[in-house]
């Protein structure tokens, strides 16, 4: 577990906040509603966008499912500010990879470097576990989050057309080692 103060919280405006106590961890069983509605938080405003119900409703993970994951070793992380749940993310081992999952963070803590901080904790987990790649999928439309994967080294892999829901959707990877390393 790392515990990060931080009291250089840039916002969107690029102000400094007021100093707030931030933890990454492990999920817990009793985690899985506040992850939920921590999904249901941060997708829900991709709406307006014209996202699509049906990807959004998929993609807000209820909460015995997660329960689920996390009994059967499925990596589940959570950022928490002041103890509240603010931010989620999963990786899924896949053969010698990790399939990264549902990223959230609640609109009211974005532009903070906490999904930064989510996606570089799971990089870590990946290195312990000798994947040489981290991958995953988002919508086009998210330039948000392409711009934070490309931040961290995520290339462009490729294309799924009409993929999820009708979604077009774009494979980034990030590779942590070559094999035979």
């Amino acid at each position: 577990m790392i515990e990060i103060e931080d009291s250089r919280k840039i916002g969107q405006t690029g102000l400094i906040s007021t100093l707030m106590k931030e933890r990454i961890r492990d999920a817990r069983l009793e985690d899985s509603q506040a992850i939920h509605d921590t999904l249901r938080e941060a997708m829900s405003p991709l709406a307006i966008t014209g996202y699509s119900k049906a990807a959004i409703e998929t993609a807000i993970v209820r909460p015995w499912v997660i329960r689920d994951r996390i009994l059967s070793g499925f990596t589940t992380l959570v950022a928490e500010a002041d103890g509240k749940i603010v931010g989620t993310v999963g990786g899924v081992r896949e053969m010698r990879s990790m399939r990264v999952v549902s990223l959230a963070v609640r609109p009211s803590h974005q532009r903070r470097g906490i999904g930064c901080r989510l996606l570089l904790r799971i990089e870590s987990i990946a290195t312990r576990l000798r994947c040489h790649k981290l991958f995953l999928l988002t919508a086009w439309s998210m330039m948000e989050a392409i711009r934070l994967y490309m931040s961290l080294g995520y290339r462009k892999e490729g294309y799924l057309r009409r993929h999820f829901h009708g979604e077009d959707m774009v494979i980034f990877s990030k590779y942590l080692y070559e094999d035979g390393d």
